[in-house]
């Protein structure tokens, strides 16, 4: 199972070190805010050619800029995943404090 460590690591964006927000996939693969990946390409143009902020790859703008490039579903998925699972663990509590038959019973034991 992920550590959290891990999960968060997946998560951020290496520009800003934040949890991603609209991720983006260079051809290279790596992964980057939509707002960071503009602002690091502000001064590009369509067709221009643009070099990945970690492996330096580089590769040609499409048509609409950093608009265009493909948004990464499989982060969306892991952050819309971690985020269920931390409501889920704040809702569900432990099971002594939560009033159920089970636990009532443990504590009539103890």
């Amino acid at each position: 199972m992920a550590t959290a460590k891990q999960l968060d690591d997946i998560t951020s964006c290496p520009i800003c070190t934040e949890v991603y927000t609209d991720p983006r996939s260079l051809p290279c693969v790596h992964t980057y805010c939509l707002k960071c990946i503009k602002e690091y390409s502000k001064d590009k143009h369509h067709g221009d050619e643009l070099a990945c902020p970690l492996c330096r790859k580089e590769f040609t703008l499409p048509s609409n800029g950093v608009d265009d490039l493909p948004k990464n579903f499989f982060v969306t998925n892991v952050l819309e995943m971690k985020q269920l699972s931390s409501v889920e663990s704040k809702a569900s509590g432990c099971e002594a404090c939560s009033g159920s038959e089970e636990a009532t019973e443990m504590k009539v034991a103890i």
